[in-house]
Parts: C-alpha cells; structure tokens; sequence
C-alpha cells in the first residue's frame, strides 16, 4: 500500500498531496479533492475550538505563531502546542481514513 503524506502548506490548493499514481481507481485529482474535504472536516468537527484557531491561522492564513499567539493573549509556546496536538489529531484521523478507504 502506498503512503499518503498530509501536508499543510501556505497555499489552500495544496493542503492534500497524495503521490502521482492510481489508488483505488480513482484518479490524483479525485483523490485529492476527497482528502480536501475530509480534512476539512475533521478540522470543523474533530479540533477544539482553540485547536482550530491557531492551525487555521497558521497553517491556511500564513500567520506567524507569535503573531497568532499576541492576537489571541496567549504564550506563544501554546499556540504552538495547540498546533502539534491539531497536527496530531488530524494525522491519526487520517491515517484511520486511509485504512478504511
């Protein structure tokens, strides 16, 4: 089975990469476009709210943590734990997703 990597980049277009080949006989397009609203999913309805707040910031907003952290009145080492437990929510969410599909 191939791994597919989730990567959060600064571009919305490219919040899901999978690799070039065929998976399940549907096409990179089609795949990616399912882990598109997947993810966003599990955004909407599996973070906290704070979770979500500072991975959407970050991750789809391009903001610095510092900059998310003094929006917020928060230590910057917060805003960055929130992030990795998103981060981590998120990557076994879709690791679970990936199985079953």
């Amino acid at each position: 089975m191939r791994t597919k990597i989730i990567h959060f980049g600064e571009k919305v277009d490219n919040k899901a990469m999978f690799d070039m080949y065929l998976f399940n006989g549907k096409t990179n397009d089609e795949s990616r476009k399912n882990m598109k609203s997947f993810v966003l999913k599990a955004i909407d309805n599996e973070l906290t709210p704070m979770q979500r707040t500072c991975i959407v910031e970050h991750y789809l907003n391009g903001k610095k943590q510092k900059d998310i952290a003094f929006e917020l009145n928060l230590n910057c080492s917060t805003v960055c734990r929130h992030i990795n437990a998103a981060k981590k929510k998120l990557r076994h969410i879709a690791m679970y997703y990936t199985n079953v599909s």
